[in-house]
């Protein structure tokens, strides 16, 4: 009797911790806003100025003997210092790199609501799988998948889900068929449900 008590027992932890497993990320939402990728730039230089107004390099002293001195005329003008204006330069913010937008796409619910878009981003050599305004729920082991179809067949799984609202990229891994790997999904792998996708 006790034996069989104590199988119940761990059945119903066993099944408590599924059951929170599977449920618990309904509450979890995560917000992350990530730049734009590729759009970091060199920050402007406010202040890269000539010398302040005014101010002159010091002129050494010539040293005269007593036979080169002459008596100063008095018509001779003395000839005033000339002074170097003090102007701001302002030099732009210069790109890094110019990100360029491949494809996009709104996203569309498949099991859950959803709302936001997909973008495909390439930014020097690097190309992105981007959410922007992305708006859905959380679920058990979701993850983003570039995908042949609608399924997770044929697809380049891109990772765990990092937040399920904001703005946020993947990193597309080089070489991935882009012409042929052209949907997005939001894929729940232990029920093999899909919440949502974007046709890029």
């Amino acid at each position: 009797m006790n034996k069989k008590i104590l199988l119940i027992s761990v059945g119903v932890i066993v099944a408590l911790g599924v059951a929170y497993w599977l449920i618990s990320p309904l509450w979890r939402n995560v917000v992350l806003n990530e730049d734009f990728p590729g759009a970091a730039t060199i920050p402007a230089k406010d202040n890269l100025s000539l010398p302040p107004t005014g101010e002159t390099a010091p002129v050494p002293e010539k040293k005269t003997t007593e036979t080169e001195k002459k008596p100063v005329e008095k018509d001779t003008v003395t000839p005033a210092k000339e002074t170097i204006p003090n102007v701001p330069l302002k030099i732009p913010p210069i790109p890094v790199n110019q990100p360029t937008i491949v494809s996009r796409a709104v996203m569309v619910a498949g099991a859950h609501d959803v709302s936001g878009e997909a973008l495909i981003v390439k930014s020097g050599n690097e190309t992105f799988l981007r959410f922007e305004n992305l708006k859905t729920i959380n679920g058990p082991d979701l993850h983003i998948y570039l995908s042949a179809g609608l399924g997770v067949d044929d697809a380049v799984d891109l990772g765990a889900i990092r937040a399920t609202e904001g703005s946020v990229n993947y990193l597309i891994p080089a070489g991935t068929d882009l012409s042929k790997y052209k949907n997005a999904l939001i894929w729940c792998r232990p029920f093999r449900v899909l919440f949502s996708y974007a046709q890029l």
